[in-house]
């Protein structure tokens, strides 16, 4: 009996370790199944996020970017943060004072002009019309009425006009106030010596309160000259004043091609335009008279080393991915190719008539510009745009240019395939240019789009290039 109970007490304590090793086992294993599954997806979420901020971060950038060159802000500095890592960055809830049962941090890499070891480089060549100040040349002064085509837009295209008589001698002879009609197709003008004697007027009160408005100041003659625009049946201007109080026998001139009336846009080329008169002889001698501050180059050319701000991660449980800046777009770069998550600046837009819209801003890093942070923690990152940015010199008239060529270099294949479809989508998908007016593909180092227009011997591109030249540096906001 006794033997019995003592084997009997030694089977129970032999139950009960058995029973704390199970329980030690299912923990194990759970403890197993959380590292297994749980640790990853809570990194994996970590992770997606964590790249969600730098694309936030980099839309952020580009509008900071796109701000100061719009604005012309040149050496104005721009400070953006980008979270390098997700250690530390986010809460891992109440298994974070166990080190093992939380994911590990991951980190990145933000680098200015480090994208490629070969610069990818940015080139637009053309057969354009190139501004040369220096080198005016004139048709005319054309006595008016007249009527001329113009093959070519001029750069400034003047109406020169004076008068004989100061407005109240006009009425007093029986005269009436001159004005030159300018008719095109779609549109027209009239400038006109418009009477304004109220400004002219001395007033006097008389001791009752009556006024008396029956002086003529002395050194007023009370008239103005005026512009009233038409387009396409609409009236725009509307004897908008653009000399005020004008003075006998004195020239003046008015230029129709003055962005402030907006005719720029509405005139094709060649234009027939009429010139007219009404008033003589109150108006002497009106002609018109075309300048052109531009040359046709046929191998205008600008390129430049694009450069680069990019991102690159080290993911331990999503996909490794890369964002980068480049010509003012957003790109996002991963094993199976590079898409944009912005656009470039560039647009391409259908005018009709095989007339072309190519506007370009050419964003560039300095390729002086070099340096790399590396970790975990913030870095930031401070751009400023340099003094030598600006517009190209194509002339500003519309059309300006027979044919233009946009070429990316660049030795990553997929970039260069990105390329070639963003260029084919702007210029057909969002510009609205039918195929046949433009060719875009790929070649050994990179991609381009040809436009061309109608060939008829007549420019229909109205080109515009903006550079827009960058100086970035990368510095550290934290321990990594």
């Amino acid at each position: 009996m006794k033997h019995g109970a003592a084997g009997s007490c030694r089977e129970q304590a032999l139950s009960e370790v058995i029973g704390f090793v199970l329980i030690i086992g299912i923990i194990m294993a759970a403890f197993s199944l959380y590292m297994v599954y749980g640790v990853p997806v809570q990194g994996r979420e970590n992770e997606i996020n964590h790249m969600s901020t730098i694309n936030d971060q980099f839309v952020s950038y580009k509008i900071g970017i796109d701000s100061l060159v719009t604005n012309q802000q040149k050496g104005l500095a721009m400070s953006t943060s980008f979270p390098l890592g997700t250690a530390a960055q986010t809460s891992q809830g109440s298994t974070s004072i166990i080190p093992i049962m939380q994911p590990i941090g991951s980190s990145g890499v933000l680098a200015i002009n480090q994208r490629t070891i070969t610069p990818e480089i940015f080139t637009v060549s053309s057969n354009s019309y190139i501004t040369n100040t220096t080198a005016i040349t004139s048709v005319g002064p054309i006595p008016i009425p007249t009527t001329q085509t113009y093959s070519n837009a001029p750069s400034s295209l003047l109406i020169n006009m004076m008068t004989v008589n100061a407005f109240w001698n006009i009425t007093s002879t029986g005269g009436t106030p001159g004005s030159v009609a300018i008719i095109g197709s779609g549109w027209n003008v009239t400038v006109n010596v418009t009477p304004d004697i109220a400004d002219c007027l001395s007033y006097s009160t008389f001791p009752n309160g009556t006024v008396n408005t029956t002086t003529l100041a002395g050194n007023c003659n009370g008239s103005d000259l005026t512009i009233t625009v038409v387009k396409n049946g609409i009236t725009s201007l509307n004897r908008a004043v653009v000399d005020s109080n004008i003075n006998p026998n004195i020239p003046y001139s008015i230029n129709l091609l003055d962005p402030a009336y907006g005719l720029q846009s509405v005139i094709t080329y060649p234009a027939t335009i009429t010139f007219s008169t009404t008033g003589n002889p109150v108006l002497t001698s009106p002609n018109v008279t075309a300048q052109y501050a531009y040359q046709q180059q046929s191998n205008y050319t600008y390129s430049v080393p694009l450069g680069s701000l990019e991102y690159s991660t080290n993911n331990n449980y999503w996909i490794p991915q890369s964002y980068y800046t480049q010509m003012g777009g957003v790109f996002l770069s991963q094993i199976d190719g590079i898409t944009y998550k912005l656009p470039p600046e560039m647009t391409f837009v259908n005018n009709g008539n095989g007339n072309i819209t190519v506007n370009v801003v050419a964003l560039a890093y300095d390729p002086s510009d070099s340096g790399s942070i590396g970790g975990s923690s913030p870095a930031q990152v401070s751009t400023s745009l340099e003094s030598n940015s600006g517009s190209l010199p194509y002339a500003p008239v519309s059309p300006n240019t027979w044919n233009a060529s946009i070429n990316i270099t660049t030795p990553d294949p997929n970039a260069a395939t990105m390329w070639v479809n963003y260029l084919n989508s702007a210029a057909n998908q969002t510009g609205g240019i039918p195929n046949t007016y433009y060719t875009v593909g790929t070649v050994t180092n990179g991609s381009y789009i040809t436009f061309t227009g109608i060939i008829d011997g007549q420019p229909h591109i109205t080109l515009q290039v903006t550079a827009a030249n960058l100086s970035a540096s990368v510095q550290s906001v934290g321990n990594s």
